[in-house]
């Protein structure tokens, strides 16, 4: 059971699920159970208390504005409350003081009743600003109040009203119903939310298709001639997961099948080296004759033709390679060895060395022999004359180049596969080039073929690069 649940934390489905989950609980109380807790308990209010309060709020705000900034307040005259409130009670009268400048429809009723001008006049004989004094003076009537406040410290701020007998109100709101309340309160937080979650969606499809696409580039850098590579199963969905165990256990037999036809072609070609050295053995001591050379070529032939095989599929089978090499000290080995070839078809080779000597990481005997069947290749194209000549870079970039008949139409890339022979009547099985690929492929370098621009063919080969 446990396990189960580990494996659903890699789900993207679950992770969706439960962030999605965490993100609404979050909503749910952020947005609308501590709204709705934070709501006041409030009761409707009759109309003449609201219309009061509203009528002292709106006095006492006139008041403070002004004293705080005289003669920038709005005309109180000219405010909709007081004009509705005058329209329908003929007999109100308000009355605004605040220093010497006054304010209102009417004169001053409690101000003297109830001796806050002799409150007033004693401050003033204080003088002292830090001494301040507040009143408040509510006088009941039939169903309605009348009201005065007095508060004074450095000036006098006053106001009183009288005269209200019906309430006023102004911008009623019209009736929401049940849906209507909870849309207009808390359908904005909702949507809220939901851009939350989509956009949750968004980030984790959005890191499963990274970790996706990370997969794919791992599966196309993949060497075929090096399946021991897995692709990663720690940190893939698990929607993804069964598609890339099914991948590498592919991967798996194939490389298993790759190695059993190595092993097979490998056997094969050493266990006919000894019976094809018996057969040669045997030959030289027939008497000399036309058909004695004929089937000592051919056994040569078939020879190194095992010699070949060999030679690839001990290079597919290396991971690694040792040692450092000249390429040019190979470079003149490589000539000498071949000069005898060379003068039998009346070419010369040639050296081009940016250098004098470029020591790189590699397997000399490798090496040379990539150089030697690259030479051998260019030796038999090239026409009677003419010149092969092999050129060393200072980046450890070989070239071959020969003045034959080029490579006119092939595919460059299909003669270094094993057994292709563009010319049919030319020496050798088509395994030269082969070995040549497969040897600079080990050096983790790269060979090309191409058509020279004056006639002839070209060979690139660039370890390390």
């Amino acid at each position: 059971m446990l396990r189960r649940m580990m494996a659903w934390r890699k789900s993207m489905f679950a992770q969706m699920a439960l962030l999605t989950l965490l993100f609404l609980g979050w909503g749910l109380y952020a947005f609308v159970i501590q709204p709705i807790a934070n709501l006041p308990i409030t009761t409707e209010r009759p109309p003449a208390q609201a219309t009061e309060e509203r009528l002292r709020s709106l006095l006492h705000a006139f008041m403070v504005a002004e004293r705080n900034d005289p003669g920038g307040t709005p005309d109180i005259d000219a405010d909709p409350m007081i004009r509705a409130i005058r329209a329908r009670n003929p007999g109100f009268r308000f009355y605004v003081r605040v220093g010497d400048r006054a304010f209102g429809n009417g004169q001053p009723q409690f101000f003297r009743q109830y001796r806050f001008d002799q409150l007033a006049r004693v401050h003033r004989e204080l003088a002292d600003p830090a001494i301040c004094s507040q009143a408040t003076k509510i006088v009941p009537r039939a169903g309605y109040d009348d009201y005065a406040d007095f508060y004074m410290c450095d000036r006098l701020s006053f106001f009183e009203y009288h005269g209200l007998r019906y309430p006023v109100v102004l911008n009623r709101p019209e009736p929401l119903g049940a849906s209507g309340k909870w849309l207009s309160a808390f359908g904005g937080n909702f949507f809220l939310a939901a851009g939350g979650v989509f956009l949750i969606f968004a980030l984790i499809f959005t890191l499963h298709i990274l970790s996706i696409r990370r997969v794919a580039m791992l599966a196309r850098s993949i060497d075929p001639q090096r399946l021991d590579a897995k692709l990663p199963e720690k940190g893939v969905a698990t929607e993804i997961l069964p598609l890339v165990r099914a991948v590498n256990h592919l991967i798996g037999q194939v490389d298993a099948a790759q190695r059993r036809s190595t092993f097979f072609l490998s056997a094969a070609a050493h266990e006919m080296r000894t019976p094809l050295t018996v057969l040669r053995t045997r030959l030289e001591l027939m008497d000399d004759g036309v058909q004695k050379d004929k089937l000592v070529g051919d056994v040569r032939r078939l020879t190194r033709l095992v010699n070949q095989l060999l030679t690839l599929m001990s290079i597919g089978n290396r991971r690694d390679i040792t040692g450092f090499t000249d390429l040019v000290a190979t470079a003149r080995k490589v000539m000498s060895d071949l000069a005898p070839l060379a003068d039998a078809g009346q070419v010369s080779l040639v050296l081009d060395a940016q250098v004098a000597a470029l020591e790189i990481p590699g397997d000399a005997t490798l090496i040379g022999s990539a150089i030697r069947n690259l030479v051998d290749n260019a030796i038999s194209f090239a026409p009677p004359g003419s010149a092969v000549r092999i050129g060393i870079a200072a980046d450890g970039t070989v070239t071959v180049r020969d003045h034959g008949v080029g490579l006119g139409d092939v595919d460059p890339t299909s003669l270094f596969e094993p057994f292709v022979r563009p010319v049919t009547n030319r020496r050798g099985y088509g395994l030269g080039l082969a070995i040549v690929h497969a040897i600079v492929r080990l050096h983790g370098g790269h060979v090309a073929a191409a058509n020279a621009p004056d006639g002839g063919a070209v060979f690139t080969a660039t370890f390390g690069a």
